[in-house]
């Protein structure tokens, strides 16, 4: 972008480096749930489940009480891993 400008969108996260370790951090999240989803299920069965640095950070049946507590927490939502748990075989899409 030109001088005087503003920020690119790269710039305006800290760089590539803190954007590659968002995604770093937003993966291992993801893989967390994915990984330990049959414990996870005994908790959490049929809930969405937020996992924020590798940690349940809040859940709920609905998705809309799980984002205001990622809100009131104060957490980028762009970093917590959402994810809706079910012991059922469904699809479900997001």
């Amino acid at each position: 972008m030109a001088k005087g400008r503003g920020m690119s969108a790269l710039e305006s996260i800290g760089g590539k480096k803190e954007l590659q370790r968002q995604f770093r951090q937003y993966s291992q999240s993801v893989d967390y749930i994915d990984k330990d989803r049959r414990n996870l299920l005994k908790d959490y069965d049929n809930q969405w489940v937020a996992v924020y640095n590798s940690r349940v950070i809040g859940h709920s049946k609905r998705y809309d009480d799980v984002v205001k507590i990622i809100e009131r927490k104060k957490l980028p939502i762009s970093q917590v891993a959402l994810k809706r748990l079910s012991s059922r075989r469904r699809i479900t899409l997001y």
